[in-house]
C-alpha cells in the first residue's frame, strides 16, 4: 500500500512537474491519493493524547478538520521539494495476524545523504492506514503532541483550535 501510493504520487510529479507547482493541483493530488491511506482521526487522537478524552465531540471534530488541513499543507509542501529522489523500501517484518506494522524506507537523494522515513500503519476493519510518520527518528505524532499540549495547557482546547484555524486560513490566503 505504501509503495503503490508513493509510486502513484511520484509518477504524477515526474510526468507533470509544472502542473504540481500549482497549490490547488498539488493539494488535490494529496487529497485524492494520500488522504485515503491516512487514519487522520486516529492520528488526531494520538496527537491530542489525554486531551482527546476531555475535548467535546464538536472540539474533536473541529480538531480533526483543522489538523487534516495542516497535514494537507505539510505533505504538499514536502512533495513540492521532490527532485528525482528515489524511495527505497526496506524489508518489512510483520508477524501473521499483526494489526500494526512499520514500513521502513529511505529517500535516496542524488546530491545529499539518505533520509530515513518510517510509516507506522494500523489495520482497522481489514484496511491498513498510516497513523504516524517518523522522519530521521522524529515522530510526527510526538512532535505535534508536545507542541499542542503546551498550547492547550496555556490557552485551552479552544485556544488551540483558534490557532490552528488562523494558521490554516493564513496559509490558504
Amino acid at each position: 500500500m505504501i509503495r503503490e501510493t508513493a509510486e502513484r504520487v511520484l509518477n504524477n510529479l515526474r510526468t507533470e512537474p509544472a502542473r504540481y507547482q500549482d497549490d490547488h493541483a498539488l493539494f488535490s493530488l494529496v487529497r485524492e491519493v494520500v488522504f485515503p491511506r491516512l487514519d487522520r482521526e486516529r492520528t488526531a487522537q494520538w496527537v491530542l493524547g489525554a486531551n482527546w478524552r476531555t475535548a467535546t465531540p464538536a472540539q474533536r471534530e473541529q480538531f480533526v478538520g483543522e489538523f487534516s488541513d495542516l497535514l494537507l499543507r505539510t505533505y504538499g509542501t514536502a512533495l513540492r521539494q521532490y527532485d528525482s529522489e528515489v524511495l527505497k523500501f526496506l524489508p518489512v517484518q510483520a508477524p501473521a495476524g499483526a494489526d500494526r506494522v512499520t514500513v521502513r524506507t529511505e529517500i535516496i537523494r542524488p546530491d545529499g545523504p539518505k533520509v530515513s522515513v518510517d510509516y507506522l500503519l494500523t489495520n482497522r476493519s481489514g484496511e491498513w492506514k498510516v497513523y504516524d510518520v517518523i522522519i530521521e527518528n522524529v515522530s510526527l505524532v510526538v512532535t505535534y503532541r508536545s507542541e499542542y499540549s503546551a498550547i492547550i495547557k496555556r490557552d485551552g482546547m479552544d485556544g488551540l483550535l483558534k490557532q490552528l484555524a488562523k494558521r490554516n486560513r493564513s496559509a490558504n490566503s
